[in-house]
């Protein structure tokens, strides 16, 4: 995870538009509200097939980090998060591969 899309997925939680975990993951795509998944390196197959499934307009990341270090970067320990704002899931997909 390159420092840009660290800082903005860290103003995303610092303004509420992130869901942290399964349930409000699920949550939050049945409301409609997900723009953007995010899947920890370590997350089951399992958890990444149900919640895609269930989003299926919904782009998805599969970040190099597992949920212990992005538990140390957010403050939440989640294998799956969603991004339940517009703006912040463009600005974290157009800047996920830049160093």
């Amino acid at each position: 995870m390159n420092e840009k899309f660290r800082a903005l997925l860290g103003f995303a939680v610092k303004a509420g538009k992130v869901s942290f975990g399964h349930d409000a993951v699920k949550q939050c795509i049945r409301l409609k509200r997900a723009k953007l998944l995010l899947f920890t390196r370590d997350a089951s197959e399992r958890l990444r097939e149900e919640l895609k499934g269930l989003a299926e307009n919904v782009p998805s990341l599969e970040l190099s980090e597992s949920a212990d270090e992005l538990a140390v970067i957010l403050g939440r320990r989640a294998a799956a998060l969603a991004v339940g704002d517009e703006g912040f899931a463009d600005s974290l997909l157009k800047n996920v591969d830049q160093r």
